[in-house]
């Protein structure tokens, strides 16, 4: 997925400001997909060059202008076209379990408190989600699929935590020493 992508799908309905994209990114879009403001701009450019935005400028003579992009045709064929293709098997680089992965250089009573922090840090972003106000169409049902896999994860993380070792069978307590 790209930012672009996500961008032509936010100006799908209406247009928008670069702030306003920031916004809804922000409140509608995450956890699916987060972006900087610094990160926004340069795509809509890219965009802009491509022909899939238009972009206006409005404001006062004075004081700073605002740009307001909208989709083109040529942005929505490229969206739709985005959409029909095969979504692969998801990924991210979660750095809650990626820490997971490499509990074993921590003792047994700092993985359970690593576990329980980062259930609690799910718990919270389930709580961020189901108290925002819910966006539109099926922005609501991907935040509702994104809780059911954070509430899965927490689950999961919470029985691991509840281990009596908190240590797989097979670890490795020290790491390998290298032949020299």
């Amino acid at each position: 997925m790209s930012l672009p992508h996500v961008l032509l799908g936010l100006l799908w309905t209406s247009p928008s400001t670069g702030y306003d994209l920031a916004r809804s990114l922000d409140e509608d879009v995450a956890p699916l997909w987060r972006a900087e403001i610094s990160q926004i701009y340069p795509a809509l450019a890219r965009l802009r060059r491509a022909g899939f935005v238009l972009l206006r400028v409005l404001g006062p003579r004075r004081g700073p202008r605002r740009n307001l992009y909208r989709i083109t045709a040529a942005g929505r064929r490229e969206l739709k076209r985005w959409l029909s293709e095969p979504s692969p098997a998801p990924s991210s680089k979660d750095e809650g379990l990626t820490r997971i992965a490499f509990l074993e250089a921590l003792p047994a009573p700092e993985r359970r408190a690593l576990l329980t922090r980062y259930e609690r840090t799910i718990a919270e972003e389930i709580r961020r989600l189901r108290d925002t106000a819910p966006p539109a169409s099926f922005l609501r049902e991907a935040r509702r699929g994104a809780i059911e896999r954070l509430e899965a994860s927490r689950r999961w993380v919470r029985a691991l935590a509840g281990e009596s070792t908190v240590v797989p069978s097979t670890a490795v307590t020290t790491p390998p020493q290298k032949k020299r």
